[in-house]
């Protein structure tokens, strides 16, 4: 159906193409915010981001087309409208009627295709568009460098059965507590909301250490332990495309045992020993690609009851029942939820920054204390170093709903990648005003900064920091850490070529010892 060497290049363009998205989806939605507001002439011209907006205006401005196209274009991966077609991942939709308890009928229609390719092609999305396997692909290359410095790497199994477990515990704790959490947690949204944040703050959030962790884990402790054993999002591919039509298929004839795709094969499924991959491959070609005798290629399968598997492969047949008995749990579980809204998954921005406004964009941090829910906003959301911002807090005891009539102290501090921070402001006490405590505060310098609220709760004095990047911060620290880690990487380069020069000459005497003997 399609020539091996025809698959690498054509699935790394749409990977790329893909990583470009995550990233051009947040562009668009930062040139419409300052094109409502009619600011785009005035935004700073050092910047990259003013390029690229200046760029996008300049591609769009005289195409009513291409200006159509850039309006009904926004999203992320998690839930996306490209060119005017509203694109859902599945698990999102699965998430959003457990949550609400209802079927929206847009939401259904933004499923349809995802859920149509997965039925067809099986996990199709994690080996040619997800950028998280896109990052682990290059994670796991990184174990051929860790062999090379003397280094072990581990490759603990799990179950391949863990997976389908955790999809049926988030779906089941999803439907008790009536709050969807999924993109907090699932790796493509995570990725597709921290691009965004960077864009339009200048600095990623928390999400990151999610990422680096799990790529930490599987360099080190597990192969391709995510996808394999955890991302509930696989699972539902798997689970969807149980009895795909397109699937990777062995020629018994051409085989000559000769096991390179076995080797080449990253989720382990051992296409050697099998005349068709199961539910868990992702069809990403690679033992097509890997395999001399042309004994592999795609084919168009008729879906089988029962798809034998030997005894060698891992065991997962039971893991459909294992999701169903967890989906049945759920449903029971539902009796006793109230029903609840699901969360607005398309709008953008939907976690930090105001949306539709029509200014630039509007920074909120949400924190709470005691009875107390605090919202801070900044305007502009992303403060220009030397000129005023406006810092307002709404602070309202979310008990009795009322708002907080005593007065409030503001102190900022500006960041220092070594020694103390140092008090750029106040710090300033103000009563009220309004239902509201406003605060103008002049950022000196491109840095990041901490806002500190203190306020009285319950009888005492509570301190609330908030993290604020003004202007664009200097790489200062990033040069640091670089030169710390690159440091380390020749430390552990000049172990490993010691330990292979006592290896050869270990190896040398051995052999000189044979020959005398």
């Amino acid at each position: 159906m399609m020539n091996r060497w025809v698959i690498a290049p054509l699935r790394r363009l749409t990977q790329m193409t893909t990583l470009a998205l995550v990233v051009l989806l947040p562009l668009l939605a930062l040139y419409s915010h300052y094109k409502q507001a009619h600011a785009i002439a005035d935004l700073p011209d050092n910047q990259w981001r003013t390029k690229a907006i200046r760029e996008i205006d300049k591609t769009v401005a005289d195409d009513p087309q291409r200006a159509k196209w850039v309006q009904e274009t926004q999203g992320t991966l998690w839930s996306a409208r490209i060119g005017g077609v509203s694109l859902s991942d599945p698990l999102a939709g699965v998430e959003a009627i457990v949550s609400s308890r209802s079927l929206y009928q847009p939401m259904l229609w933004s499923l349809l295709i995802p859920v149509a390719a997965t039925v067809l092609l099986g996990r199709v999305f994690c080996g040619w568009f997800c950028p998280m396997n896109t990052l682990l692909e290059v994670v796991d290359k990184g174990r051929r460098v860790l062999r090379w410095l003397e280094i072990r790497d581990r490759d603990v199994r799990f179950s391949l059965r863990n997976k389908y477990v955790v999809l049926g515990l988030s779906l089941l704790i999803v439907a008790v507590a009536g709050m969807p959490f999924l993109a907090l947690v699932y790796p493509p949204a995570v990725i597709s909301r921290e691009v965004h944040l960077w864009i339009f703050g200048g600095a990623f959030g928390l999400g990151v250490y999610l990422i680096l962790l799990i790529a930490a884990f599987e360099l080190f402790v597990s192969r391709r332990w995510w996808c394999r054993y955890v991302c509930p999002g696989g699972a539902l591919y798997s689970l969807l495309g149980r009895f795909r039509l397109i699937r990777v298929r062995r020629d018994t004839q051409k085989c000559v045992r000769c096991g390179d795709c076995v080797k080449i094969c990253q989720f382990d499924l051992r296409p050697m020993l099998v005349e068709t991959t199961g539910m868990e491959c992702t069809n990403c070609g690679s033992c097509i690609r890997g395999c001399d005798s042309d004994a592999l290629s795609y084919r168009f399968v008729l879906p089988l009851p029962v798809i034998a598997k030997p005894a060698a492969l891992p065991k997962n047949a039971d893991a459909p029942k294992q999701f169903v008995v967890m989906l049945l749990a759920g449903i029971v579980a539902l009796a006793g939820c109230s029903a609840v809204y699901a969360h607005h998954i398309l709008g953008l921005p939907h976690y930090s920054y105001k949306e539709n406004y029509p200014q630039a964009p509007t920074l909120e941090y949400p924190a709470k204390t005691g009875p107390y829910d605090v919202l801070m906003t900044s305007y502009p959301g992303k403060p220009v170093p030397g000129e005023p911002a406006t810092i307002t807090f709404y602070i309202k005891n979310r008990n009795t709903n009322e708002v907080y009539a005593k007065p409030v102290t503001v102190r900022v501090l500006q960041t220092a990648t070594f020694g103390a921070n140092t008090v750029v402001y106040g710090p300033e006490t103000h009563p009220p005003f309004d239902n509201q405590h406003k605060f103008t505060i002049t950022f000196p310098s491109d840095a990041e900064y901490i806002v500190e609220l203190t306020m009285q709760v319950e009888g005492r004095e509570e301190v609330i920091p908030f993290l604020m990047v003004a202007g664009e911060p200097s790489a200062g620290t990033s040069i640091v850490v670089l030169l710390a880690a690159s440091l380390v990487v020749f430390i552990i380069a000049v172990r490993a070529i010691k330990i292979k020069r006592q290896r050869r000459r270990q190896s040398q005497q051995t052999a000189v010892s044979m020959e005398a003997v």
